[in-house]
């Protein structure tokens, strides 16, 4: 009996996926909507999400054919920097009123339906505005909108009210490319992947650069044989 339930412990390893109890990885890629969904991003794996900015011209196209997709999609909600910068047409501010914010960010919302999360765009300053984050979250809250700190400042107090307000909260850990080469994208992309294995998760968040999505689609696959299994943002959820 004993030999029986030693052949049958081999067996059920093997048969079992590698990454059971594998470390996780998710990736977002920001920024999309001024173009169509590149069709580099959409070869990607499904656990891929993606975050659009509201009204631009593609943001309700590329929410469908996300949907389409099976990916999860967020929305990339534009909020003050702290240094001067060109504003996209829908950004939150610190001069708005409450009023005035949670009216924008419910049109924003409703220009990404099915979001399963709000990461900010820049945000630098508003982030680090405790009255306004709470009103942000008061509407996540209202929506059922989990939210993925960008971390654009380490000073953000955006994770900290989402949590003290009930918000599903993450944050992002590494961000893939602000240099556009393969070399920095493997070089982070492992950045990633060592921060997983330490610590059970970790979230990436890249761009929809050529270099970055030919970088992923190159290293993507050996994932698996490192123990780390590729996994969408809203699993990570409590």
């Amino acid at each position: 009996m004993r030999r029986i339930a030693i052949w049958f412990s081999l067996l059920f390893s093997l048969v079992l996926p590698t990454y059971v109890h594998a470390a996780k990885l998710a990736i977002v890629i920001d920024d999309l909507g001024y173009r169509a969904m590149p069709p580099a991003l959409s070869t990607l794996p499904a656990e891929v999400s993606i975050s659009i900015l509201p009204d631009t011209p593609f943001d309700l196209a590329t929410a469908r054919q996300a949907g389409q997709e099976q990916r999860d999609t967020l929305l990339h909600m534009p909020m003050e920097p702290l240094r001067q910068a060109p504003l996209e047409l829908t950004t939150l501010t610190g001069k708005m009123s409450q009023a005035e914010l949670q009216q924008t960010l419910r049109r924003a919302l409703s220009r990404v339906p099915n979001a399963v999360a709000m990461n900010n765009h820049m945000g630098s300053a508003l982030t680090q505005n405790t009255k306004a984050m709470n009103w942000v979250m008061d509407i996540l809250n209202e929506q059922g909108v989990n939210f993925l700190d960008s971390r654009t400042t380490a000073k953000s107090v955006a994770l900290k009210q989402a949590r003290a307000q009930g918000v599903p909260a993450l944050r992002r850990h590494i961000f893939l490319d602000h240099f556009r080469t393969p070399q920095f994208v493997r070089q982070q992309l492992k950045q990633a992947v060592r921060r997983a294995k330490r610590d059970g998760y970790a979230i990436a968040i890249g761009h929809p650069y050529p270099v970055t999505l030919a970088t992923l689609e190159e290293q993507l696959p050996g994932l698996a044989e490192q123990n780390v299994q590729l996994v969408r943002i809203s699993s990570l959820y409590p």
